[in-house]
C-alpha cells in the first residue's frame, strides 16, 4: 500500500558530520541552571542589538572577544559560543562553535539547544540519519529538557525524509507519549498523526519491533539520504507572500533575511534550491564569498523582522541584513 506523509513543517538547518565521532559524553546528565554573569548577559544582548542594526562584523568581534576571554567550561563561555554560532555569516563557523560548545560546556543550558541546532543543519542539507544522531541524544542525555519532545519529532520528521513511514509513526507515538507542547510543535504532531492513521498497523507494529527511532545507537544511512520526498516538500510549507524574494530588487528595498552563508556558490544554490522546495523563494546574494542565502526584499526592518518571525515559526534561524547599494 502507498500512502503519502506530508507534516505541516518540517525545520531545517545545515551542517556535518556525526557527533559520536566526536568523543562526547555518552551517559546521560541533568542540566543545571543557566548561571551566566551579568556581564556576559550584557555583552551578549549589545552584540545581538548590533547585529539587529546591521553592524553584523562588530557585533561578532565582541563575541570573538568574550571566547576568548570565558572561563573554559564555564557557562559564561557556552553562552558565548552559542551566540557567535546563531549569528555568524557562514555555517560552517556556525557548526565549528555547537560543537565545541557540546563537548566543552556539555552540562551547560545551551548544550541541548546546540545539538538541536546541528541536527537542524543535518536536516538541511539533506542527510537525516545524521541529523537523527543529534536528536538522540538530547532524548539519551537530556530526558528531562525541553528540547526532548522537539527532538523526539525531529526524529519522526527524519524518518519521513528517508520514506520509512512505519518508523515515522514509531518514533511520532514516542513524542506523544512525553507529551508534545501546544502550538506548531502540536499542529505538526497532530498532521503527522493523521498520516499515520492511513499507513498499515502491521507494518508500524513491525517497525516498532526493530530498534527504534535510533534514540539509542547511530542511525544508519539510508541508501539516498539526499532523497527527500517531493511532495511533502512542496505541500510542507505554503509559499508566504511576506518571506517570498523577488526575482530583482525593488527600488525601495532597504533589508532582507539573512539564513545562510558558504564559502562557494555550488554550496549556497543548493541551500537554496532546498529552501525552494519548502515554499521559500530563496535568492544567493554576492559575487564572492562569503554568499549569502537570502529571503526577500523589504523598505523597512519592522518588515524584515516581522518576515524573520514567520520563518523561525518554520524553525529556520537568521536575522535581518542591510542590502548593498
Amino acid at each position: 500500500m502507498k500512502h503519502s506523509f506530508t507534516p505541516r513543517s518540517v525545520r531545517h538547518a545545515a551542517l556535518g558530520a556525526s557527533l559520536l565521532l566526536l568523543g562526547a559524553p555518552s551517559v546521560a546528565h541533568a542540566q543545571g541552571p543557566a548561571t551566566v554573569s551579568p556581564a556576559m548577559d550584557g555583552a551578549v544582548s549589545r552584540a545581538r542589538q548590533l547585529v539587529d542594526n546591521g553592524n553584523g562584523a562588530e557585533a561578532r568581534a565582541i563575541l570573538d572577544s568574550l571566547v576568548s576571554a570565558a572561563g573554559s567550561s564555564s557557562n559564561d563561555l557556552a553562552e558565548a559560543l552559542f551566540w557567535r554560532a546563531t549569528l555568524a555569516e557562514r555555517v560552517g563557523d556556525a557548526e565549528r562553535d555547537w560543537k565545541r560548545l557540546i563537548i566543552e560546556v556539555p552540562l551547560s543550558a545551551r548544550a541541548t539547544e546546540a545539538l538541536v541546532r546541528l541536527g537542524e543543519l543535518e536536516m538541511l542539507r539533506g542527510h537525516p540519519a545524521d541529523a537523527r544522531t543529534y536528536f538522540a541524544r538530547v532524548v539519551r542525555e537530556y530526558p528531562a529538557g525541553a528540547a526532548t519532545s522537539r527532538s523526539q519529532l525531529w526524529i519522526a520528521k527524519s524518518y519521513v525524509a528517508e520514506r520509512d513511514l512505519p518508523r515515522a509513526c514509531v518514533a511520532l507515538a514516542e513524542a506523544s507519549a512525553t507529551g508534545v507542547p501546544d502550538g506548531e510543535l502540536r499542529l505538526q504532531a497532530e498532521e503527522m498523526g493523521r498520516q499515520c492513521a492511513t499507513v498499515d498497523r502491521a507494518l508500524i507494529a513491525k517497525a516498532g519491533a526493530k530498534p527504534a527511532a535510533g534514540a539509542a545507537q547511530k542511525a544508519t544511512p539510508a541508501a539516498n539520504p539526499a532523497a527527500t520526498p517531493a511532495a511533502a516538500n512542496k505541500s510542507d510549507t505554503a509559499p508566504n507572500a511576506d518571506v517570498a524574494a523577488k526575482d530583482a530588487a525593488p527600488a525601495n528595498a532597504k533589508f532582507s533575511v539573512q539564513l545562510a552563508a558558504y564559502d562557494t556558490r555550488d554550496e549556497a544554490e543548493r541551500s537554496a534550491k532546498r529552501l525552494e522546495s519548502r515554499g521559500i523563494e530563496a535568492r544567493v546574494d554576492g559575487d564572492v564569498k562569503p554568499f549569502r542565502v537570502r529571503a526577500g526584499y523589504y523598505a523597512t526592518r519592522a518588515q524584515a523582522n516581522a518576515a524573520l518571525a514567520t520563518l523561525k515559526k518554520q524553525g529556520l534561524a537568521g536575522f535581518v541584513a542591510e542590502i548593498a547599494k
